[in-house]
């Protein structure tokens, strides 16, 4: 007896899969559509196969041309997945804005694809009402490091984020408040550090708007003996693409912690959450850090989406010293979150509280809600 149809289909949909752009060329046109059934078949040699639906305009110039290329698409990419699977009527033509290169066949392959492959097909198999390509890799490239985009049960979408289990607090704000004032704050900074609080932790600082900074750090990393990198302006929404080189680079330069500064107030979670799964995942096994500010209210809610992101170090200030997102702050999220901080908040609520008291600084730390203390 004949599976039903429609419960074969469901049950299908309930498998998870990867979602790609399948190109080809014809008569010196590119063409393309979206895909999952896509897979692996060799690796030596190198092969890889697509399935796809006899009768569909892509199939019948795939067995003519010979010739395909399969780009794997990032999480960030629904939309690019959605235009070339045609449910965006009002483009007409799918690649206008799409960055493309070619490689060995003259397949059209995306430039910001997760990766892309270039394949000339050898084999074709009977698959019911579909034919199994089976293609020859030529070349192949991976030109970002992301999530990839996902496709289950008919919709779109990406892993679920997991919190990591646990995560370091650093307070940057102390020190450089007894530098501006004069004030000796010492006993502070001990019970901060007593607390399990880092206390302005050795580091050295670039500016990601200039190379010619994290070139010097990089040549300088190995004598200065300082492993902990400060990357200026790193949520700039204009400076994707130089962020994650300054950040590799320091990375692969020696630095095994690298923290992300909002210096310039540019970060909301949109943001925080496309530059950091970008950056931890091409810095790893370097730490992720970031060092965010309390602007417009969303200080807590960049900090969350940090730690869906990847980072497991935050720069922080008691009291928000300095615009800085507050130490406490940070610490009660932990707690609420069930991740170890391995610091005391209570002791470190203690030492912002003698800040506050401290007439040689009046004014400079705000005391927290009591819903906090």
């Amino acid at each position: 007896m004949a599976v039903n149809p429609d419960t074969f289909r469901d049950a299908l949909a309930q498998w998870p899969s990867g979602v790609t752009v399948v190109t080809t060329l014809a008569d010196g046109k590119w063409h393309g559509m979206t895909a999952s059934s896509f897979s692996s078949v060799s690796a030596d040699p190198p092969l890889v196969s697509v399935c796809l639906l006899k009768g569909i305009y892509t199939h019948d110039l795939i067995a003519t041309s010979g010739v395909f290329g399969i780009n794997i698409l990032a999480a960030d990419q629904t939309e690019l997945g959605k235009r070339f699977a045609g449910m965006i009527p009002d483009i007409t033509d799918r690649f206008d804005g799409v960055d493309c290169h070619t490689s060995e066949t003259g397949v059209p392959l995306f430039d910001h694809a997760l990766a892309w492959i270039d394949c000339r097909v050898i084999f074709e198999y009977e698959g019911g009402d579909h034919t199994i390509f089976v293609g020859e890799v030529l070349d192949a490239g991976n030109p970002r490091k992301s999530a990839p985009l996902l496709y289950h049960s008919r919709s779109w979408g990406q892993f679920a984020d997991q919190l990591p289990e646990k995560a370091a607090v650093a307070d940057v704000g102390i020190t450089r408040l007894e530098t501006e004032t004069g004030v000796d704050l010492s006993a502070d900074k001990a019970a901060l550090a007593a607390a399990g609080v880092a206390v302005s932790p050795a580091e050295v600082v670039v500016d990601s708007r200039d190379p010619a900074t994290v070139e010097a750090a990089i040549a300088a990393q190995a004598n200065v003996g300082i492993d902990r990198v400060v990357l200026l302006h790193a949520f700039d929404p204009d400076r994707h693409d130089a962020v994650l080189f300054a950040a590799s680079n320091l990375a692969r330069g020696g630095f095994t912690e690298v923290v992300l500064d909002d210096t310039a107030a540019d970060a909301n979670p949109l943001i925080v959450r496309q530059r950091l799964v970008d950056v931890s995942v091409r810095i790893k096994p370097s730490v992720t850090g970031v060092c965010l500010r309390d602007h417009a209210g969303l200080g807590l809610a960049n900090a969350l989406a940090a730690l869906k992101s990847g980072v497991t170090q935050f720069d922080t200030a008691l009291g928000g010293m300095g615009g800085l997102i507050a130490t406490e702050d940070v610490l009660y999220l932990m707690e609420m979150l069930n991740i170890s901080a391995g610091a005391s908040r209570p002791a470190a609520v203690e030492v912002a509280q003698s800040l506050v008291r401290n007439p040689g600084i009046a004014g400079a730390i705000e005391p927290r809600p009591t819903w906090m203390l």
